[in-house]
């Protein structure tokens, strides 16, 4: 995707932002991230969306969210940089191709992010946040959660459709994903909803979730945890967030002892329903179809050389984990 650079320099007039250079982050789904840091070192991310019918309403809603949890709450998330009026998200801005587009700038959220160097101490700290976010819930701004979709089977379907079609028997399944894989997946996905349907369905269980709070976008400062990446935030299980990041490191010789800490920080902070175990099962098991929708998706199945074998295991991964 082309740098909009008429609607990147509108952006950092709107925002206010000084001079300084801009990084490119990333430019994907229709959406591109900046990084814009000025002469003394000081950093601010920049994002620019197309724009489409509900685009204005879903960034409106991501910066009460994030507002809510940062003034609220006392969370170190993005927050929001005020446009020009006082507004949080632009108006609309039009490149030279006349396509327009919608801007975004928040505070940046410092600190690492940690792979093989994360310890218990980390997933202890990782619980406190994720129940600390999932607790702001209880006095969220109305309006909120009427503006995001809900994260589970049929939005993943308005999304990875190649897993959709899979599923639902509609053409020929991608290269390289043999009968197993396709009969397996179609299994799968009545498996899940039978389990969704079973589980409890209260305030205790269900809310605003960021939907990809793994690793690489918890940041460890001196200064406390954070949490980036809040686009996709949904309504959906909180349980999905505790999936999201030790589903990462599930297979970590280490993983119990892990999983413990961030139960046992989480509980400290929000206590866990009786139910969280079962819980937990059914949105590992759902992260694992979600993530075989991202492998279906790939121009090939073998672009990162563990795709197929992490698609042959998937419908065995879920069986397992929604065995009584």
């Amino acid at each position: 995707m082309a740098l909009p650079t008429q609607v990147l320099r509108a952006a950092r007039q709107g925002f206010g932002l000084p001079r300084g250079t801009v990084r490119v982050l990333s430019t994907r789904f229709g959406k591109v991230c900046l990084a814009h840091r000025t002469g003394d070192g000081r950093l601010t991310q920049l994002r620019l969306v197309r724009a489409h019918s509900d685009t204005r309403e879903r960034l409106d809603s991501e910066t009460r969210w994030l507002r809510h949890l940062a003034h609220g709450h006392a969370l170190r998330v993005p927050v929001p940089r005020a446009w020009h009026d006082g507004t949080f998200v632009s108006p609309p801005l039009v490149e030279r191709d006349g396509t327009h587009w919608y801007a975004l700038a928040c505070s940046w959220v410092s600190g690492a992010h940690l792979d093989r160097g994360l310890r218990r101490t980390h997933f202890a700290a990782a619980g406190a946040l994720l129940a600390r976010m999932h607790r702001a819930n209880g006095d969220a701004p109305a309006g909120i959660a009427e503006a995001r979709p809900t994260w589970w089977i049929p939005r993943l379907f308005t999304l990875a459709t190649t897993l959709r079609d899979l599923v639902g028997g509609v053409g020929a399944p991608p290269q390289g994903v043999g009968p197993s894989v396709t009969d397996g997946l179609r299994d799968a996905a009545p498996l899940l909803q039978r389990a969704h349907d079973a589980l409890p369905h209260d305030a205790a269980h269900v809310g605003l979730v960021h939907t990809d709070a793994h690793w690489q976008n918890l940041r460890f400062a001196r200064s406390g945890i954070g949490l980036v990446d809040f686009e996709d935030f949904a309504n959906g299980r909180f349980m999905l967030d505790v999936a999201a990041l030790w589903g990462r490191v599930e297979a970590r010789r280490d993983a119990d002892a892990l999983l413990d800490a961030l139960l046992t920080g989480y509980d400290h902070v929000r206590p866990l329903p009786a139910s969280h175990q079962r819980d937990l099962r059914v949105m590992l098991a759902f992260r694992r179809f979600d993530y075989a929708g991202w492998v279906l998706s790939w121009p090939r199945i073998d672009l990162h050389a563990w795709g197929p074998a992490f698609l042959a295991g998937t419908s065995d991964y879920i069986t397992r984990l929604l065995a009584d």
